[in-house]
């Protein structure tokens, strides 16, 4: 099983449902067929083959003709003698020549977490804290973006700008999240940054229908400021989720 990311060579730390997650995978896939999933904290690809259908192959030079490429690619499996078992085929190394590794399957427990901000300075951190807190940021580039992919994702987390749309009145998205019905709503960290808000003040928040609202001028705290609001919201909807979950109804 993979514990680190071949890529950055950190620890992958994942929790023994995405363990579970990923061997169900692998045993689920065709002979020769690999999985794919991006790694949480650098977010470059990880491939991970069946242990079982493993095969020790010739690494292909850098520089290596694209001839022998090829040939590489067009591999077969040797002949087995008359009355045994004949293994599977090698796998297909086709995409070697075009460079890319596809789309493969992603582990769907990584939590996600949907940032629209435009100030890029204040993206940029943002995304930073997220990423090392073993999220994976989705940047959608308009509101309406934004909410299609609500329909189609779930986020763990959501942080929003009040002047993404021009003010928080006007905003869509904002209108949406209030909107949201609650079966979903309750699973989502809403997170309001802007200069008209008061750090941390619970009741600008519940009026605004977020979990957490943060001044702009204040974002030098905001890890700590984050990580506070988190707890305080584990400590207050934590027993009715987890006891929510166990009855069947998340």
């Amino acid at each position: 099983m993979v514990t680190s990311c071949p890529n950055c060579g950190q620890a992958l730390n994942l929790t023994d449902a995405q363990q579970q997650k990923i061997e169900n995978a692998l045993a689920a896939l065709a002979p020769g067929k690999s999985l794919k999933f991006n790694c949480p904290l650098c977010a470059k690809p990880i491939e991970v083959k069946q242990e079982q259908q493993e095969q020790v192959q010739e690494p292909v030079a850098a520089a290596a003709p694209e001839s022998e490429v090829k040939a590489k690619t067009r591999q077969e499996a040797p002949a087995a003698p008359p009355g045994v078992l004949q293994p599977p085929a090698p796998p297909d190394l086709g995409w070697l020549e075009k460079g890319d590794l596809g789309q493969g399957e992603i582990i769907e427990d990584i939590p996600l977490v949907m940032i629209l901000i435009r100030d890029e300075a204040i993206q940029t951190d943002v995304v930073q804290l997220f990423e090392d807190m073993g999220y994976k940021a989705v940047l959608p580039h308009t509101a309406a973006e934004a909410i299609e992919s609500m329909r189609f994702s779930s986020f763990s987390a959501v942080v929003f700008h009040s002047d993404y749309e021009g003010s928080l009145a006007e905003s869509s998205f904002h209108e949406h999240m209030q909107g949201l019905p609650m079966t979903k709503r309750r699973y989502i960290f809403y997170v309001l940054i802007g200069p008209e808000f008061h750090s941390m003040y619970n009741l600008e928040a519940l009026s605004n229908s977020a979990n957490l609202v943060v001044n702009e001028n204040e974002m030098a705290a905001f890890p700590l400021i984050l990580k506070k609001g988190f707890r305080d919201y584990d400590e207050l909807f934590g027993p009715y989720l987890a006891a929510l979950e166990a009855t069947g109804k998340k």
